[in-house]
């Protein structure tokens, strides 16, 4: 499973804005987001924030549709291009 977790990178180390819950030495990749980029999310208010997401996630829903295809997320490289389906 993978987790974004926002931060900010202060004095040389990384210190995330929520509780993390990994045990110890647990492997991590940290990706510094460009300023210019950032600073689109960063200065809005957590509402409008939390609005946009939720704008976005109602896009997605209903852009949905039932395929009755259960393995389409595994396999979708069958499905798309006709590539092999592979074992996993």
């Amino acid at each position: 499973m993978m987790q974004s977790i926002k931060g900010i990178f202060k004095d040389g180390m990384v210190h995330p804005s929520e509780p993390v819950s990994y045990p110890e030495d647990h492997p991590v990749i940290i990706t510094f987001l460009d300023v210019a980029t950032s600073s689109k999310t960063v200065g809005l208010s957590e509402e409008k924030n939390q609005a946009e997401w939720d704008r976005l996630f109602s896009v997605i829903e209903s852009c949905q549709m039932e395929t009755g295809i259960t393995d389409l997320a595994d396999q979708h490289d069958y499905y798309l291009y006709g590539t092999p389906k592979h074992d996993d």
